[in-house]
């Protein structure tokens, strides 16, 4: 299942219609040749096997899956409700640890409890109010919840020189959960709310509802008790940041659909800010038509997952948001340029073309303008007039595709034999 030749149905109330697995709802996908409901947070059923073909919801078999299923989200549910309640015995309490075991936090005579686990030493209030500076290890599950903790360069850089001089006075951080406890433990010069929705279930040991929830970003659904946040925190706030890290291989039209899926009940002016990597434009354009992406290359804490896809151009991950560009400095003094006639930043290597109007690198190396195709392109393309486009020496599309061919029907000549 790829995420560019599927669509998503959402003509239907998937809290009362579709499904539940262990993620909450199910989305109704759609091919040209299939519809069905599967997990919104996994991409591989593997992690999530859920898979209910649309026409056949109603007969016996697919009823025991979707039971099966139900079952499986009620309990996670109910967990859900036992870590916040045994989060609540330790707000006054000395000698408190955090089982990596568990996952969940116990004081100094429930040790014995936790004697063949994996548990830090005492923790003192500053460890437990920035639970991933001191305590936590970003998940690294590529198919479904893989985390990067953002560097603490960055997180200094987007609330001193963006959070702190804009007219704000709340921010969502879905799936940012550093940037929440950097928020909730910076001496802020003005009174700013800050709420962390995320489907992590560590985070309940060391946040109370009145701070964080448990949320799929993917399929808007809340978890634990949203009483709070709905009538207390939205209904107040008026000019609101919404700050996103998705996994990178996430359904962009489905976390469209979630983010107003969360406002759709109050007036509250937003903006948005969304971290991804820079060749998933297309698709976050496609699902955000408001967003620009910034030339900027964001960091994170030393992950090897993330450093697969650096290679010598560095962090593939960018800034996508609805902020006029030019409200954002540089990074640093020493990577970034100012573009006159774009009225941004960008990087030291990122030449303007004055026939595309723009500054057209993506990767930071440099493009240029190919008059025939009308458009800048990687460097080291050369236009192609048998294949009317640009691309690489010797890598002719129509060779390419005999190519393919050819190990096609060999392949379908080894099966008749």
């Amino acid at each position: 299942m790829t995420k560019h030749s599927i669509e998503i149905d959402f003509s239907e109330n998937i809290e009362i219609n579709h499904p539940k697995c262990i993620h909450g709802p199910t989305l109704l996908f759609h091919s040209s040749t299939s519809k069905f409901f599967a997990c919104s947070a996994c991409r591989d059923r593997q992690e999530c096997d859920i898979f209910i073909p649309y026409e056949k919801r109603h007969e016996k078999k697919s009823k025991k899956i979707i039971e099966q299923h139900e079952k499986e989200y009620e309990k996670f549910k109910e967990y859900i409700q036992i870590v916040q309640k045994n989060r609540k015995k330790f707000n006054k309490q000395r000698d408190i640890h955090y089982c990596y075991t568990c996952s969940t936090l116990f004081s100094e005579n429930e040790q014995s409890d936790h004697i063949d686990h994996k548990y830090t030493e005492s923790l003192n209030r500053q460890q437990l109010r920035q639970p991933c500076q001191y305590i936590l290890q970003p998940l690294e599950n590529k198919r479904s919840n893989a985390q990067f903790f953002f560097s603490q360069t960055f997180i200094d850089y987007l609330i001193n020189e963006i959070i702190l001089k804009n007219s704000w006075d709340s921010i969502i951080c879905i799936g940012c959960p550093t940037i929440f406890e950097n928020l909730q433990c910076f001496n802020l010069k003005k009174k700013i709310h800050s709420y962390l929705l995320d489907y992590d279930i560590r985070f309940c040991s060391f946040y109370s509802s009145k701070q964080m929830l448990i949320y799929n970003m993917f399929n808007g659904h809340i978890f634990s008790n949203k009483k709070y946040f709905q009538e207390k925190f939205l209904s107040i706030i008026k000019n609101c940041l919404i700050i996103i890290d998705p996994p990178f291989g996430g359904f962009h039209r489905a976390l469209s659909y979630s983010i107003g899926k969360l406002f759709q009940s109050y007036e509250i002016n937003r903006n948005l800010i969304l971290f991804n990597p820079y060749f998933l434009e297309k698709w976050i354009i496609d699902a955000f038509p408001n967003l620009k992406m910034l030339d900027y290359k964001i960091e994170y804490t030393s992950i090897s997952s993330l450093n697969l896809c650096r290679g010598k151009k560095g962090s593939p991950v960018r800034m996508f948001t609805d902020i006029c560009p030019s409200k954002f400095p540089p990074l640093d003094d020493i990577n970034y340029k100012y573009c006159f006639e774009c009225n941004r930043y960008t990087l030291l290597t990122n030449q303007h073309c004055f026939q595309c109007q723009l500054c057209t690198s993506k990767d930071g190396l440099p493009y240029k303008h190919c008059l025939l195709c009308q458009r800048c392109v990687k460097a080291e393309r050369i236009h192609c007039n048998t294949c009317n486009v640009c691309h690489l020496p010797n890598q002719c599309m129509n060779k390419t595709n005999k190519r393919k061919h050819s190990l096609s029907d060999n392949r379908k000549k080894r099966r008749k034999k």
